[in-house]
């Protein structure tokens, strides 16, 4: 029962995704809950309190997404949705339900993590004007997107983090960087010469 209701879920986010693809937009497409016609379903995403968090960074807090209006919360290495809406047409992301996982610092200023809904691996830069531009390799075709901050949990840290003096993970040097070889080994004195025959002074013996 399970298989068949996740294929069914795969069956029907494909169609979407390719007449989304037909109508020429990269970017993920949503409306509100209250002006949809179409038969809609849940949302396979797990809730916020099945994700553990992980570490805080300094974009944690509640952000907005310019291409839909709609509000997430980033906290401990997970976002989820604050308000509702409609993605693809007929999936229904709920408050609560997760849409970016396992997000990281991966420099100074820029994330890494796992977009849900659009199913591939996200990269996001945050912009001068506090703003988060997002690319997502999607499962069927890539997509951008703006978070927009509405809410920041740690201010000073964030503004650390917009003018690149902000010292977390991900200000790691590259391990190559600065790397020295090992001296070639050298032979202590003596080492490598042939040992010193006693019998040297000697007439050798013939072994017949």
């Amino acid at each position: 029962m399970i298989d068949s209701t996740r294929s069914r879920y795969r069956f029907i986010t494909s169609g979407v995704c390719a007449m989304s693809f037909l109508c020429g937009t990269s970017q993920a497409m949503a409306v509100p809950l209250d002006n949809s016609h179409i038969a809609q379903i849940r949302a396979f995403l797990p809730m916020a309190s099945a994700v553990p968090m992980t570490e805080r960074l300094p974009i944690d807090g509640e952000w907005m997404i310019n291409t839909i209006g709609k509000r997430i919360r980033i906290e401990g290495g997970r976002a989820y949705a604050i308000d509702p809406w409609v993605h693809l047409f007929v999936l229904k992301i709920q408050p609560s339900m997760v849409v970016l996982k396992d997000m990281q610092r991966t420099g100074p200023g820029e994330y890494g993590g796992y977009d849900l809904p659009l199913m591939g691996s996200f990269t996001g830069r945050l912009q001068p004007d506090g703003s988060l531009k997002v690319s997502v390799q999607g499962t069927m075709m890539p997509a951008q997107y703006t978070l927009r901050p509405v809410r920041i949990d740690d201010p000073m840290s964030f503004d650390m983090e917009k003018s690149g003096q902000y010292d977390g993970p991900g200000n790691e040097e590259d391990p190559g960087y600065g790397y020295e070889p090992e001296p070639e080994y050298e032979p202590e004195p003596g080492m490598g010469e042939p040992p010193a025959d006693p019998d040297a002074g000697e007439a050798p013996v013939s072994p017949w």
